[in-house]
């Protein structure tokens, strides 16, 4: 009897810990379109009344994914949870006239292979509709729920649970189509092996394309020796569309080096400490330095739906340093530089962006948006890919 009571889940306890960490030290607990006391009114009574400290993280999940950041999550996962958005990802879908409507599909992936494209509208994932799909991913019912929310909790669903195949029906223009597809990890976990970077020369233009690279070392010295490799080209386009992993400033900041000739300003940030909010932490500016070799011709940034984290602090650090422009669809929003909180009461640990990041001109890094947009940036409709085919068109007129 005693060792029962010793061991009894205290789920009060737990959600008190987790609420304090999210208001302490979340920065983005404020963002737009997200009311965080009706959320937390709404899921306290659910959180509290859970029985084990698996029930309260899974119901802790459907909370924080109501903020639509990829970067805000808490495990440990299991076989039951979600593939991490976008990384697990590889169909994008908007939610439009109650309907959900493929915007883009993820280059080289199963669903790219199996033909799903975009204009399409998706039916049902492993056999639910979409609508009831949103609400397990949320545990509330589309009607109570913001545009941003129902989008993201739809794209979360279509990459499937961890490592697990998927069925997915999507309707084109004739009729319903069942699509058996790979687990969403399988495309992205394959690049482990091979180059970190490719590259190729396209008529006089150098090309080069990340390969979700931008946590690996390697990555450094393989650009380096891309470059060299295109020195002679006449500008270079810079592919950051397939880096939905993220990375870290050691990889990025040598990178970005090759195409300055000084110290130069590439993002701004502001770390939120606890007791003080972010909008009164010191905004401190981050810098680049100059590399070898230095790459003197114009340059071309190709961003999309897949760039994430990093990629997307590289893309505004490639705009703050020269880029002739920046072409591609919105990308990814995971917010923030992110830190791991460990929970001791759920046994839990918390990710969460405690710095919030900025363009170097002052605007939110997640408001950026290229200069040259396109809802679909990796695979239209025909299959072909927009986003390459307009840098070149740009490159072609300068």
């Amino acid at each position: 009897m005693t060792q029962d009571i010793a061991q009894k889940f205290d789920a009060d306890t737990a959600w008190l810990e987790l609420q304090s960490t999210l208001q302490q030290q979340y920065a983005y607990l404020d963002r737009a379109g997200v009311d965080k006391d009706t959320l937390f009114e709404v899921f306290a009574p659910k959180l509290i009344v859970t029985q084990s400290k698996q029930a309260f993280a899974d119901t802790a999940q459907m909370l924080l994914r109501h903020f639509y950041d990829p970067h805000l999550n808490l495990g440990p996962y299991n076989a039951q949870d979600y593939s991490v958005f976008p990384t697990g990802s590889d169909i994008y879908v908007n939610y439009q006239n109650q309907q959900f409507v493929v915007v883009d599909v993820k280059a080289g992936s199963a669903a790219d292979v199996a033909g799903i494209r975009p204009n399409m509208e998706i039916i049902e994932i492993d056999g639910m509709p979409m609508h009831e799909a949103v609400k397990q991913v949320l545990g509330r019912e589309i009607s109570q729920l913001q545009p941003e929310q129902v989008n993201f909790a739809a794209n979360v669903s279509l990459g499937g649970y961890r490592n697990t195949s998927r069925k997915v029906t999507a309707k084109g223009k004739d009729a319903e189509k069942h699509y058996h597809l790979a687990a969403s990890y399988e495309a992205i976990n394959a690049f482990r092996d091979g180059p970190m970077i490719s590259f190729r020369k396209i008529d006089n233009f150098g090309y080069i394309r990340f390969n979700n690279g931008l946590g690996n070392n390697k990555t450094v010295d393989e650009f380096k020796q891309a470059l060299a490799a295109l020195a002679d080209t006449k500008a270079l386009i810079i592919d950051l569309r397939n880096t939905p992993s993220g990375g870290n400033t050691g990889v990025a900041e040598p990178i970005l080096g090759h195409f300055v000739t000084h110290k130069t300003a590439y993002q701004r940030y502001q770390t939120q400490q606890v007791g003080l909010p972010y909008t009164h932490a010191e905004m401190a500016t981050a810098y680049v330095e100059p590399s070898l070799p230095y790459y003197d011709k114009p340059f071309v940034v190709l961003a999309g739906h897949w760039t994430g984290s990093m990629g997307e602090g590289m893309t505004i650090g490639l705009d703050a340093i020269g880029a002739k422009t920046v072409i591609g669809a919105p990308m990814a929003d995971l917010l923030g530089g992110i830190k791991t909180v460990q929970l001791k009461h759920s046994e839990t640990w918390l990710e969460l962006g405690f710095e919030r990041l900025y363009h170097v001109n002052g605007s939110f890094r997640e408001d950026f948006v290229p200069h040259i947009r396109l809802d679909t940036a990796d695979k239209d409709s025909s299959g072909n890919d927009p986003a390459l085919a307009k840098a070149l068109s740009v490159l072609d007129r300068a």
